[in-house]
């Protein structure tokens, strides 16, 4: 029986490396970032870091990492117009107190994303037109 369910182990082990894999593989660029506060990718409160964007162009999905916790978001772009410069950039736009990510902006690829306040602030915080960008570096 203990034969059985090391081999079983081993199995679901091996499954879940392949299916890590293959979801590594959609993506059409791989980006790193380090940022350095806080933000929203989304709805989800990300903290500053060292992050890793996934980009799926086919389907304007992209996949937020942080590197040092393994904390990640998926958010949904709007294709956008191609940056006219060679570097890659993230856009944040203050929400309340806090960034949220704007629009990912490069040579190739080009995303907006809903930066609307999320609904965790309080209605009586504004957005402010203040924005901040982060340079993304090829992996």
């Amino acid at each position: 029986m203990k034969n059985y369910l090391c081999k079983f182990a081993a199995l679901a082990l091996f499954a879940v490396a392949l299916a890590g894999a293959a979801v590594a593989q959609t993506y059409t660029h791989t980006l790193r970032a380090n940022i350095p506060f806080e933000f929203y990718a989304g709805d989800k409160l990300m903290p500053a870091g060292e992050y890793t964007v996934g980009i799926n162009m086919n389907s304007r999905m992209v996949s937020i990492g942080d590197r040092a916790t393994g904390g990640s978001a998926m958010i949904l772009g709007l294709p956008d117009e191609n940056w006219r410069e060679d570097r890659t950039v993230l856009i944040f736009k203050l929400a309340g107190d806090v960034y949220a990510l704007r629009e990912l902006k490069g040579p190739e690829e080009s995303l907006s994303f809903n930066a609307r306040a999320p609904h965790v602030l309080t209605a009586g915080q504004s957005q402010k037109s203040e924005s901040a960008i982060v340079n993304a570096e090829g992996k």
